[in-house]
């Protein structure tokens, strides 16, 4: 039977030299400071449950957590529910948010949005607000929807409360029959599955072409409606109103309210 020399294990703390003790504090801090840093990334983003992975599952280096003055994670993936209880996930390439500030804004690197309809927002950088509850992104932003529809923009923000999406800045976006738009801005409301498009709004269709200040795309109804200063160019001639709505699969346009049409 072994027993423990209690009075050898005192002797030897009690020998402890003041640099040896200074050592094991810094470790104890350092060894506390990651576990901190993990679990700070971990509920970093979105609302309700958080789930961080790595890599095709890869365990996560929590050593290179802290760099600097900045918490740093490489390839996160953070799956979470929307307020109204819908799932959600954003990835990157890397997720920095600054050590002093906890509940700043998170940093990403070229950051992908994954709604619980199949739509997806890329972009080259992003910032996630935890207390806004919104997510920006910038440069080269890319929306593509399961139902075929794809938008292009400079910068766009989405919102979790509801769950909207804002494109801005040269907004294109091509709908699945063949139509293309462009305009100010685009917003996309995942609840009610409708698409917007505000300011200077031109849509080109087989054998012509609609401005108006702005219009909505109904994908229950495949239809595509302008309001306001509406000005329609085809090759039957032109022609001007205050609405027009045209449905993407039958291709018939409809124009009402002070109509005035010059035919070739």
């Amino acid at each position: 039977m072994t027993t423990l020399d209690t009075h050898a294990i005192h002797s030897a703390r009690r020998r402890m030299t003041p640099n040896d003790a200074r050592k094991r504090t810094i470790r104890v801090k350092t060894t506390r400071l990651v576990f901190l840093a993990g679990a700070t990334l971990a509920t970093m983003l979105l609302v309700g449950s958080v789930i961080v992975r790595g890599v095709q599952g890869a365990a996560i280096d929590t050593s290179k957590l802290v760099q600097g003055d900045q918490f740093v994670m490489d390839a996160p993936e953070f799956v979470g529910n929307t307020r109204e209880g819908k799932r959600l996930k954003v990835t990157g390439l890397k997720a920095t948010r600054s050590i002093s500030d906890p509940a700043g804004a998170v940093r990403l690197e070229k950051p992908k949005l994954e709604t619980a309809d199949g739509s997806v927002a890329t972009a080259d950088d992003g910032i996630w607000s935890q207390d806004a509850q919104t997510l920006s992104l910038k440069g080269n932003v890319v929306f593509a929807r399961k139902t075929g529809e794809r938008a292009t923009g400079a910068s766009a923000m989405w919102t979790s409360d509801p769950s909207v999406l804002t494109l801005e800045g040269g907004t294109q976006i091509v709908l699945p029959s063949g139509e293309a738009a462009t305009a100010q801005s685009l917003q996309w409301d995942e609840a009610k599955g409708a698409v917007a498009l505000n300011g200077n709004t031109r849509v080109t269709f087989k054998n012509g072409e609609a401005t108006s200040e702005r219009a909505y795309f109904d994908k229950e109804t495949r239809t595509l409606t302008g309001i306001g200063a509406i000005r329609i160019q085809s090759e039957l001639g032109t022609g001007t109103a205050d609405r027009y709505e045209y449905n993407t699969q039958s291709r018939r346009l409809r124009l009402t309210g002070n109509v005035i049409a010059q035919l070739n």
